[in-house]
């Protein structure tokens, strides 16, 4: 393997304007203190077993960069692990309608819930040659399209994802921004919806 730099980073706020933060670095991750004080009484106090969840989710899902740095938060997609821990982004929004009241001295409007969107989740990453700077990743570029091209809803696996509750996406857009001066990556980014299986009662 060449002993090229790459800044995964780098490539990103090239590719989409915006830049992330720095890989997880395990050796440097600190042993989580367990607070024993009752700050509020309604709040009962921490446990060992706090975060233990969402520990469990994050490591079903095992993953390391080819430079052998581990992968915080991996993520799987239709039984493909994506590359480099590609960034996250999950968004809902709630259709409410808010009625102005009439002839009454009170500020304000009465708010009534209609429904809940679907999750709206973005997925950005990259794919990189590590063997060559010359040489376009055109086989993981392929894979991408390939999980694009499925006309179905994705199992999805992921810590953040499943933490929400979103097992099943679909993928509404593909992006592959231009890399210019770049021969030995390609970023992307998939634009989701989450999915859900609905029970039709007659």
């Amino acid at each position: 393997m060449a002993q090229t730099d790459f800044s995964i980073n780098a490539l990103l706020e090239r590719a989409f304007g915006i830049g992330r933060g720095l890989p997880f670095d395990s050796s440097k991750a600190e042993t989580p203190q367990i607070r024993t004080e009752q700050p509020f009484e309604d709040v009962p106090a921490s446990n060992d077993q706090e975060g233990a969840e969402f520990m469990q989710m994050r490591l079903s899902v095992n993953s390391s960069l080819p430079t052998g740095q581990s992968v915080f938060m991996p993520m799987r997609l239709g039984g493909l692990v994506l590359p480099n821990e590609p960034s996250i982004i999950v968004s809902s929004r709630k259709n409410i309608v808010e009625t102005a009241l009439a002839g009454s001295s009170r500020r304000g409007t009465v708010k009534e819930l209609i429904s809940v969107e679907d999750w709206s989740v973005t997925i950005r990453g990259v794919v990189i040659n590590y063997d060559s700077v010359l040489v376009y990743p055109e086989d993981e570029v392929k894979a991408l399209r390939d999980l694009y091209n499925l006309n179905e809803a994705l199992d999805v696996e992921s810590a953040l994802t499943n933490l929400l509750g979103i097992y099943r996406l679909v993928i509404k857009e593909f992006l592959l921004p231009e890399m210019i001066g770049i021969q030995h990556a390609q970023a992307y980014q998939f634009i989701c919806t989450s999915d859900e299986d609905f029970i039709l009662e007659l």
